[in-house]
């Protein structure tokens, strides 16, 4: 049973009825020579099932899946392709790649498995938030695991930066407001209890198996 299968049972325990689905919008631009005709983003609204067939809708998922063996395979820049999107996939190239090989730095290859760091994909996961009655029962956790399972098999890196939506506009050199601390922490012990491990002297945390 591989890792995302595994926690998936284990957070059914606590989700007890609770189901859950996730709708996705997909926006794909005419012409395909662009840089950011490497990149798909899944915008989703988490709709949560009761048993009486109502449903609601109880938060948001997006993702970015950048086609990395792609541009590879084209001799296009990842550089540029994580760079026309905005300031977050940008970032997620500082932290994670070789500005000059465009290669992954060693302290993040150390985190993947050897079957992962086959595959050249890559899967941010941008945004994970839920409505507050419905946070601190695991269907957090379940949706990320989901989302890994379903769109993570040709991904070499699965990524997430844990910073609280409330405390996502500021940058790393303004001053942290009360609370942003604990928060931060909070939301980081979540990741790491879906599996992600953090990267050595930066704020990104990766799936390693």
């Amino acid at each position: 049973m591989t890792l995302a299968k595994r926690k998936i049972a284990e957070s059914k325990e606590l989700l007890g009825s609770i189901t859950f689905r996730v709708d996705f919008a997909v926006s794909l631009s005419e012409y395909g020579g662009d840089p950011s005709d490497y990149i798909t983003v899944y915008e989703g609204n988490i709709i949560g099932m009761a048993d009486d067939d109502s449903e609601q809708k109880i938060g948001t998922l997006i993702l970015y899946m950048v086609e990395a063996g792609r541009t590879m395979n084209e001799g296009v820049s990842l550089f540029d392709v994580m760079d026309c999107l905005d300031g977050d996939s940008c970032d997620c190239f500082e932290n994670l790649f070789d500005p000059d090989s465009e290669q992954l730095k060693p302290e993040v290859e150390k985190l993947i498995s050897e079957d992962r760091a086959a595959q050249w994909d890559i899967m941010l996961i941008e945004r994970l938030e839920l409505v507050p009655e419905y946070r601190g029962r695991g269907l957090g956790k379940s949706v990320a695991l989901r989302a890994i399972q379903k769109f993570g098999e040709n991904c070499g890196v699965i990524t997430c930066v844990p910073v609280p939506l409330q405390f996502s506009g500021l940058g790393r050199n303004d001053r942290k407001p009360r609370g942003m601390t604990l928060a931060q922490r909070r939301v980081r012990e979540f990741w790491e209890d879906v599996g992600f491990d953090r990267v050595p002297n930066s704020d990104y945390f990766i799936w390693p198996q």
